[in-house]
């Protein structure tokens, strides 16, 4: 396969690599990839809206991409996506009715197409900030073995390619923060009862970022210019039950009477 039939090139991937993420100068090459997930979006969610996918990109547009230039809030940019969420109205309610900290994206949970240096990926994200979110999924889980077993049943739907990814923000004594990872299964593991049941044990919200997603290699066939859209989309089309299962709303509330107040630590040392 040629270059030209690639969505994304190798010098794509390249501008993520270590020593670049906090270079200025590659501003210029990050908002080429900005571009093409642009282009992206645009394909893809004409068809999102179609389906009537509870699924909503950044109200702000300039934040339908995550960042792409370094800047004083961001002095690192080791990957960009493309991100839906929760709608603003929703996102508005939980800013008001439960903490101020849930008016920005990245307090939700969400769908993400990603690409760093590495490669590329979809995935359902729930990051340490997402905490509501968290808290819900561990809620419904607990709740009783129908709910459990629904979101067994969920899992074994997305077949083998699927893993996820349990991640936390450490600091050591000098000061320098780095994410490791703490846990890593296939969700096709996590039909099991007591694989289900100890993963979710380890799983803290408002400490853990939770991905659970598939992961391409950079010259994967399916990210072919004329394949990735529809491969983007029938990923997501597999991820949204989850989304749906754990994202907290007024219709689908799991979080406990003591849990309205309770904000989790999010940095561990």
């Amino acid at each position: 396969m040629t270059m030209n039939e690639w969505f994304f090139t190798p010098a794509d991937y390249a501008v993520f690599a270590n020593g670049l993420g906090t270079n200025a100068e590659y501003d210029r090459e990050r908002e080429r990839v900005r571009d093409k997930l642009v282009r992206l979006h645009r394909e893809i969610y004409p068809t999102i809206r179609k389906r009537q996918w509870d699924l909503h990109p950044h109200w702000m547009t300039q934040w339908l991409i995550s960042a792409s230039r370094i800047s004083p809030a961001t002095p690192r940019i080791d990957f960009m996506t493309l991100r839906y969420s929760k709608p603003e109205t929703t996102i508005k309610l939980m800013k008001k009715e439960l903490f101020e900290d849930f008016g920005h994206f990245y307090a939700n949970a969400m769908i993400s197409a990603r690409i760093d240096k590495e490669g590329f990926a979809v995935e359902l994200y729930v990051s340490d900030k997402a905490w509501v979110d968290g808290q819900n999924l561990k809620n419904r889980l607990a709740e009783n073995a129908q709910q459990r077993g629904h979101f067994r049943t969920l899992l074994a739907e997305l077949g083998s390619e699927y893993t996820l990814r349990l991640s936390r923000l450490v600091r050591n004594d000098a000061g320098f923060v780095r994410h490791e990872e703490t846990l890593r299964a296939k969700t096709s593991r996590l039909v099991n009862v007591g694989m289900l049941a100890g993963t979710m044990d380890k799983y803290t919200p408002g400490a853990h970022d939770l991905r659970l997603g598939i992961y391409y290699a950079p010259d994967d066939p399916r990210l072919a210019a004329d394949r990735i859209a529809a491969q983007v989309l029938a990923r997501i089309e597999q991820l949204y039950p989850l989304y749906a299962f754990l994202s907290w709303s007024l219709k689908n509330d799991y979080r406990k009477i003591q849990d309205a107040d309770k904000k989790p630590p999010r940095r561990t040392r």
